[in-house]
């Protein structure tokens, strides 16, 4: 039987949960650590007795608000439960919502299998499509033999190719099936999950697409926008070690704005985080900051393997090494960076980036040279780290990359189904 849709009531029961766990936690412990300092003074004349009643009348305060937002949840989450709300995602904008809480908070949610949490699939105008024979092939009746899989970023979704489109048949998808011999596959994934297991999912995926493609593959492009290029070069890492066959069809890995070396804004709030804790006041605010999902706390290093990060307190640390990831051997890396300045020498260029991603990361160099050797890198100014979501000038890009590259291996065979 089909799971049951998620409903505007489950994310407002998700919603008060939360707002009872980090808002008025956050409330309540600063109120304690400020009210601290204040009786500290008092305690001389008065001793602890004004203390005392403060605290009690607070802890009964902040007792009673977060007693009715657990109570509310439960009355929501029931009505959830008896078919009560508009189905979410049956509106785009419900779908991006969806999207953003996955990429904030997606591994707690896959752990309390909630029902909000994505699984990854290929997409077809809002809805998944199982990468089975029949539904393969009825959803992609035109498809040649060079699937183009785009693999989106943090808080995205298979839709966000199309954000800001100036008109039908500009965006990248659109273009490559114009213009080149590919057939776009647009997938969706729960970007809060450990960029290794979301390549994980991506290698289990692509073995199924080429299984079950209506056409023999002879050849696969993966194009990947910031987190999805780690995604994408984390799914050819595990289908590498777990002697896999698709990835040796793939010719072109197209990075947009990925962070291969980490991501700026994810270090910054790291650090900020570091910093609040000096404070008894302000230590709530760190601890409001700390509650970031796995797939967010990878990108401050870039990691694509899960050995990188297991037992490691990925929290606690600016940067750990990375081990080596060897690119495939018969496909052509693209590496794209923007930057807000109009060159790469503007201070814009070299402070900011494209605000979220450093000119240097997204260029594929870290601290000890480059990540993927051989790669090749081409420079977009005046553009922010989205712009790279849909931009004329890349899309010209994809379709000469694509269309260089014309000749293919044989197809190889289909594996057998058990």
């Amino acid at each position: 039987m089909p799971a049951e849709p998620v409903r505007t009531t489950d994310v407002a029961a998700l919603a008060l949960d939360y707002g009872d766990r980090l808002i008025v936690g956050t409330a309540r412990e600063m109120h304690r650590a400020a009210s601290a300092r204040v009786f500290k003074a008092t305690r001389v004349v008065g001793g602890r007795v004004p203390e005392s009643l403060h605290d009690a009348v607070v802890t009964s305060v902040y007792g009673a608000i977060s007693g009715a937002l657990r109570v509310s949840s439960g009355s929501v989450r029931a009505l959830a439960a008896r078919g009560v709300g508009r189905p979410i995602e049956t509106s785009r904008r419900g779908r991006l919502v969806v999207a953003a809480v996955n990429g904030l908070i997606g591994d707690e949610l896959r752990a309390l299998g909630d029902p909000q949490a994505i699984t990854m699939a290929v997409r077809l105008e809002g809805d998944d499509v199982p990468a089975a024979s029949w539904q393969l092939g009825e959803a992609f009746r035109d498809a040649t033999s060079h699937p183009v899989i785009f693999v989106h970023g943090l808080c995205e979704n298979d839709e966000s190719w199309s954000n800001g489109a100036a008109a039908p048949g500009t965006t990248y998808p659109d273009r490559i099936a114009a213009e080149t011999d590919g057939t776009p596959v647009l997938i969706r994934y729960n970007t809060g999950l450990h960029i290794s297991e979301s390549g994980q999912h991506l290698d289990a995926l692509v073995q199924q697409i080429v299984a079950h493609w209506p056409v023999p593959v002879t050849r696969i492009t993966l194009v990947g926008h910031s987190m999805g290029g780690l995604v994408a070069r984390a799914a050819t890492n595990h289908a590498t070690a777990s002697g896999q066959t698709w990835q040796h069809l793939v010719r072109d890995v197209v990075c947009l704005g990925t962070p291969h070396a980490g991501a700026n804004l994810e270090k910054v709030a790291h650090l900020g985080s570091r910093l609040l804790t000096f404070w008894p006041e302000s230590t709530p605010f760190s601890t409001l900051l700390e509650h970031r999902s796995a797939g967010i706390v990878d990108l401050r290093h870039g990691y694509i393997t899960r050995d990188e990060w297991e037992g490691q307190d990925l929290t606690g640390q600016w940067g750990l090494d990375r081990i080596a990831a060897a690119p495939l051997p018969h496909a052509e890396y693209h590496f794209v960076a923007a930057t807000l300045g109009a060159s790469q020498g503007h201070p814009l260029s070299s402070v900011l980036g494209d605000l979220l991603v450093h000119f240097s990361s997204a260029t594929g160099v870290g601290r000890t040279g480059p990540i993927v050797e051989g790669a090749r890198f081409e420079y977009l100014p005046s553009a922010h780290h989205f712009a790279l979501l849909n931009h004329p000038q890349v899309g010209d890009w994809l379709v000469e990359w694509l269309n260089a590259r014309t000749r293919s291996p044989r197809a190889l065979p289909a594996p057998r189904q058990a």
